[in-house]
């Protein structure tokens, strides 16, 4: 009898912990999530992709600053928000690529790549 009861508590145990992690599953929004580097730009996301070597890129104009940050976890829709940058951050087109910008953190460049 009492092995039973064992193994009944068990099972019950094995039970309940499964229904709460499947409860918790569906308690989740579909809502897309990133924990990249991102910046939007006129309605793109561009990724973090690396620091500029000096001289791999040639800045051709400032495009403007980053206007807002938002959570790390959250994809940015309107344009000049990150989810990495701070606000105020300049952001500068480049001769040699359409699809990458540069972002000036402290005394560095960061290479935003557009995201697939």
């Amino acid at each position: 009898m009492k092995c039973y009861f064992i193994c009944l508590l068990s099972f019950l145990v094995i039970l309940s912990g499964c229904s709460s992690e499947a409860q918790d599953a569906n308690d989740v929004s579909i809502e897309e999530v990133s924990y990249v580097a991102l910046l939007n730009i006129e309605g793109d996301n561009y990724y973090s992709y690396d620091l500029a070597e000096k001289g791999e890129y040639t800045i051709v104009e400032e495009l403007g600053e980053v206007q807002k940050k938002i959570k790390g976890g959250v994809m940015p829709k309107e344009n000049l928000t990150s989810n990495y940058l701070l606000e105020g951050t300049k952001i500068f087109t480049v001769k040699e690529d359409p699809e990458v910008f540069l972002a000036k953190v402290q005394d560095k460049y960061e290479v935003y790549k557009k995201y697939p």
